[in-house]
């Protein structure tokens, strides 16, 4: 189904947090000596406080109260809350890792932000589709638009070399 523009500010991002993930397991694939996992931690960190520290902000603050009444389903907004708490101490337990066991975690990052990212998009997304009238939906896009500057500091600005 088409992203109703209402929600694509959120949907771009998402698309960045599965770059995310595909950054990670491409680098982790051959990295003999770590260097690839400390540079992907950075990278990772940079995304959370460039991107998604702000992203789970407007979703915690915005969308999930305003749809939790009219899903069919309201539970999504439970696990979806939940997967927030668990990814922000995945981000934060990277900082005092290295060698085999960030690399680890690094993948079972990738993986949740992976599973969470598909499960906003394919279920939780496609429900506030159904449920939300157009002009709601439009409504509640102008109010995401009008936070997402001030918690993010921009689309992709993460993938941006230091320096």
């Amino acid at each position: 189904m088409k992203r109703h523009p209402a929600l694509v500010p959120l949907s771009r991002q998402h698309h960045d947090g599965l770059a995310l993930g595909v950054f990670i397991e491409r680098e982790l694939r051959d990295d003999p000596d770590g260097s690839a996992a400390r540079r992907l931690r950075q990278q990772a960190l940079d995304a959370f406080d460039l991107e998604l520290r702000g992203h789970f902000a407007v979703e915690e603050e915005i969308l999930f109260p305003a749809v939790r009444a009219v899903l069919p389903e309201p539970a999504v907004v439970d696990e979806l809350l939940a997967d927030h708490v668990r990814l922000r101490k995945d981000f934060a337990a990277l900082e005092g890792l290295d060698g085999e066991q960030l690399a680890e975690a690094l993948l079972g990052l990738r993986e949740r932000l992976t599973r969470h990212i598909r499960t906003e998009e394919r279920v939780f997304f496609e429900a506030i589709q159904a449920c939300l009238p157009a002009e709601e939906l439009a409504a509640l896009g102008q109010r995401i638009e009008e936070r997402l500057p001030a918690v993010c500091a921009g689309r992709g600005a993460w993938e941006r070399p230091p320096g």
